[in-house]
């Protein structure tokens, strides 16, 4: 649109009188407002600005610049002498001077009169920077605002459109013109340009026409016409030689739109079948199962664990699915703004280079994600069960009693957490060869009574016995892609709300965390029943009780001991057995202990609420027969150096803390 630049300012600003239209009555109605306001102020100023006018309307515009100067030291009130020889100066070439004037009047009032005149004057000369131009747009708009049915202020504003290229305003104006004076010159004269700058040539003609037959000058209008048929010639040319043909474009286009619309079908599909099935979880929990005295899934159970089973494998097949369309997608659409900007003759280097940066870190995040490999760590600090028989006799016990393979290894850490896990590739972990694990908080025994420990154990041994653990590989490496994208995206500046790749992930990320913790949670019941129907309802609602206040003293004695270790320079050399000066209330601690008991589960959660587990095991109406009279003992009984145990967790807490710089001593 670069050739509409000069031939706006001769249509509108140096056409005859007559073609000015109701420009012109809207002038002569402010001119006589301003007038009176000023004989107000000052009688003898207004013979003064009168002759000013006068000089302004005979093109001698030095001498309006000083009779307006003198108007506005005689009333310095009156604003609109400042403007007006901020104009003057315009047309006399002192483009800085003209804008100290019309910033000085802007600063004294933001009228839509002091706004527009601002605006004109950024929006004119060949000097004028990009920074001036959006300057000259947002005044604009903001005048629109003030007066929305002045013809002068949508004047103005298509002028300060067509010098930034902005194409979706420059039509607003030229709706609203049309409401204003359907039938000025200089209404359709606008018409047509943006008629043109949209590449509807037909009826930019057709308008131009119309402006010519209203009293657009021929010169103007010649030019005008040329100016739109070179258009039309280089557009159609560019679809002719490098474009594809309309039936290309249609056949894309609907190729695009039906596979965009399956695509985001596809992740709502799995939105409504995770809430399905979230759903039906919750009843399968409240339903005893079909077999009085055993924990295995069947029937509908079954059957549940199978389609979740199956949708979660599916759901990872689609996030892997969506990786080339989201590929496509981002540079398509990156690569489509860019070239619309070079289609309009008008490049904003800025922008551009901002949305090249987040196209390429978009790309590099999203094929980033895609070779992330797991580094396969120990869990924690692998423990020597040939040192701790009485363990390793318990854990084959446990796991003889549900019927599972013992677990091979136990790793300690410093926490509350009790855990299994399989490792190997997926064809050990089918094939029953892989490493099966347990993960064991040493912070969680205190105070843990055998039988306790025993249906604790029996739970997660469940989950080996319904093979919770094994094939989830790929579930596990679509969340850590999930992770690795998004902290990509978020590190390189791209995670916004205008990058598709972020929109996909937030989406995505809570359909799957929906499905896949359903899915948990399934599981977790399950698990439930096995270790009620071994050690009975009343151990497993008294361990995992245990489980839950260990954890939240924990948390307390962690933040105490370690606060005044360090503030006090105190030595640590058993964590566990350490005494703080402050410790927690009892009513503090069983209140937590209770609110976390029986807080509402969200979709998102992994497990269900205690309190709704308690319910579901105590209903299946199972004592248990598995445990011992010696099972009342304290959990330590049957590690060989608890002692040991504990102060190589406190070593490896207080490690933790020099990497962190904080010195703890032994």
């Amino acid at each position: 649109m670069k050739w509409s630049c000069g031939v706006l300012i001769l249509a509108l600003l140096l056409t005859v009188p007559s073609a000015r239209g109701g420009v012109d009555v809207e002038r002569e109605a402010y001119e006589k407002k301003i007038a009176a306001e000023l004989k107000e102020m000052s009688p003898g100023a207004l013979e003064v600005f009168l002759e000013a006018n006068q000089a302004r309307e005979a093109g001698d515009f030095k001498k309006a610049a000083g009779l307006f100067k003198k108007v506005y030291e005689m009333a310095p009130d009156f604003v609109h002498a400042l403007r007006r020889q901020c104009q003057a100066e315009m047309e006399l070439g002192n483009r800085t001077k003209a804008l100290e004037l019309c910033r000085a009047a802007v600063a004294r009032e933001e009228s839509w009169e002091n706004l527009v005149s601002l605006s004109m004057v950024l929006s004119r000369g060949s000097n004028a920077l990009p920074r001036d131009l959006n300057e000259s747009l947002d005044l604009a708009l903001k005048a629109a605002r003030l007066n929305p049915d002045s013809q002068t202020v949508q004047m103005a504003l298509c002028q300060a459109a067509i010098m930034t290229n902005n194409t979706f305003i420059l039509s607003g104006a030229v709706s609203k013109l049309k409401e204003i004076a359907p039938d000025d010159m200089g209404t359709h004269t606008l018409s047509a340009l943006s008629a043109a700058a949209a590449k509807n040539f037909p009826e930019a003609r057709s308008e131009l026409e119309e402006a010519h037959r209203l009293g657009l000058p021929d010169d103007t209008y010649m030019e005008m016409r040329s100016g739109i048929g070179k258009a039309e010639f280089e557009y159609d040319k560019l679809m002719d030689s490098s474009g594809p043909g309309p039936d290309t474009v249609d056949l894309f286009m609907s190729v695009g739109v039906h596979g965009g619309l399956i695509w985001i079908g596809g992740m709502l599909a799995l939105l409504i079948v995770g809430w399905i099935l979230s759903a039906l979880t919750m009843r399968a929990a409240r339903r005893a199962p079909s077999s009085p005295g055993g924990a295995e899934a069947r029937g509908f159970d079954a059957v549940l664990r199978k389609i979740y089973w199956f949708i979660l494998w599916l759901s990872c097949a689609y996030y892997y699915i969506s990786i080339p369309v989201l590929l496509l997608l981002v540079v398509g659409a990156g690569g489509g703004i860019i070239y619309g900007f070079f289609s309009l003759g008008r490049i904003p280097i800025k922008l551009v280079a901002i949305i090249g940066i987040v196209v390429v870190v978009t790309v590099f995040a999203i094929l980033k994600s895609l070779f992330i490999r797991r580094i396969d760590e120990d869990p924690g600090t692998r423990m020597d069960l040939s040192q701790n028989p009485g363990l390793r006799d318990l854990l084959n016990e446990v796991a003889g009693r549900i019927g599972t393979r013992p677990v091979d290894n136990v790793y300690l850490t410093p926490g509350t957490e009790v855990a299994v896990m399989e490792r190997g590739g997926m064809f050990k972990q089918l094939s029953g060869k892989s490493e099966r694990c347990l993960i064991l908080g040493v912070g969680v025994l205190e105070g843990m009574k055998l039988s306790w420990f025993k249906a604790v154990l029996a739970h997660e041994y469940g989950h080996f016995s319904n093979k919770d653990t094994a094939g989830g590989g790929f579930a596990i490496a679509v969340r850590r892609s999930l992770m690795t994208m998004a902290e990509s995206l978020a590190q390189g500046g791209a995670a916004a709300w205008y990058n598709p790749a972020w929109l996909f992930i937030n989406g995505f990320y809570r359909v799957f965390l929906r499905i896949s913790q359903g899915a948990s949670r399934l599981q977790e019941v399950l698990a439930d029943r096995w270790a009620a129907f071994a050690y009975g309802a009343e151990a497993f609602e008294q361990g995992l009780t245990h489980v839950i206040r260990r954890s939240i003293k924990f948390d307390f004695h962690a933040q105490h001991t370690l606060n005044e270790v360090v503030e006090q320079q105190k030595p640590l050399s058993n964590f566990y057995t350490y005494q703080p000066q402050q410790t927690p209330e009892a009513c503090e601690v069983e209140a937590a202990v209770d609110e976390a008991i029986h807080a509402p589960p969200t979709v998102y959660d992994s497990h269900p609420a205690p309190a709704d587990r308690f319910e579901w095991v105590h209903a299946l109406g199972a004592t248990g027969t598995g445990l011992k009279p010696g099972d009342t003992a304290d959990v330590w009984t049957v590690f060989s150096n608890p002692d040991q145990i504990q102060q190589e967790m406190t070593s490896q807490i207080r490690a933790s803390l020099a990497m962190d710089g904080i010195a703890v001593s032994g």
